[in-house]
Formats: structure tokens, sequence, C-alpha cells
């Protein structure tokens, strides 16, 4: 399974609240993407890892470029058209095919390698497409809005942006 960490957005939503690209966003001085590298290299899961950036986030691949990981050969990185997220998750697909992938997004400073293992523990490889949501509320705890609402026998739940396409 390779994993790919999709940074290459143009954060449209946080542009008026942000001056620099939103995987670089610093929480508690460290930017965003570094907790999703961590916890996706530390769960040691994956055959390989691909940090996936567009023309929207120059700034981010040169970060990435510049990384232990990436220098020490543990992350790859990879480039997309940055058209919208759908069309660029079309180009992962196509390029690693027929290669099973894990999909995350650079944004979740709360994504931990325990997380990932209890992800990887529900998948099923008869399953093409598998995608994790978390429940409404605790996103909206979190100070986000969600910007698509899922309703499943009377809950309500969010995407997490995490996929596993097989």
């Amino acid at each position: 399974m390779i994993a790919s960490i999709m940074c290459g957005g143009m954060g449209s939503r946080m542009k008026h609240m942000c001056y620099t690209e939103k995987p670089l966003l610093l929480i508690r001085g460290v930017p965003m993407i570094e907790y999703v590298l961590n916890a996706v290299v530390g769960s040691r899961k994956f055959s390989a890892v691909f940090a996936v950036t567009s023309r929207y986030t120059p700034t981010t691949a040169l970060y990435l470029k510049s990384h232990k990981y990436y220098l020490s050969g543990i992350v790859d990185a990879t480039n997309t058209s940055g058209v919208d997220y759908s069309t660029d998750l079309g180009q992962l697909i196509e390029l690693f095919k027929p290669s099973t992938l894990f999909v995350a997004p650079s944004d979740m400073p709360l994504l931990n390698i325990g997380t990932i293992k209890e992800i990887l523990k529900y998948w099923k490889p008869a399953i093409p497409y598998f995608s994790v949501i978390i429940k409404k509320d605790f996103v909206e705890r979190l100070g986000i809005k969600p910007s698509i609402i899922i309703r499943i026998r009377g809950l309500e739940y969010c995407y997490s942006g995490i996929s596993i396409i097989d």
C-alpha cells in the first residue's frame, strides 16, 4: 500500500486568514504537514510514501524536498495539476495503479500513528473505496465548519479526507 499525502490544494477557504500555504501553517510552531508526515512514516505500514503538491504549493514542495524524510529516501514527492481534489486524486490513481492508495490530507495535525493503524484494521482488500468519516459535532468543536455533511441513520458526519482506494 502506498501512502499519499495531499498537499497541493489552493487553501481557498483559508486565504483570508493566513499568508502561507496551508500545509505550512504552524501549529505549536510546527508546520501541519510535519504531523502528518510523522504519523504516516512512523506507522511503518506503507511500502512507499508520496507527498503530493501542485502549482499552488511551490513553497511546500521546496520544504518537502529539503526535508529529512525526502533526503533519506523515506518520502518521495510528486505533483498533480491542482485543478481540484477530485482531479488530483484521479491523477494519483492513474499514476500509482494498480497499487492500493492510502490518501490523507496534509492539514490533519491530530493524525497519529495509532489512528492510522486503527483505520487500517477496518479496511478490507475486497473494498474498492474506503472513506473515513468523523462525527459532525466533533469537527465543529474543533472550530471547523464542515463543507460536506453526510447523514447516516439520523446522525451527521463529515468526510475526514482519509481514504483507501484499491
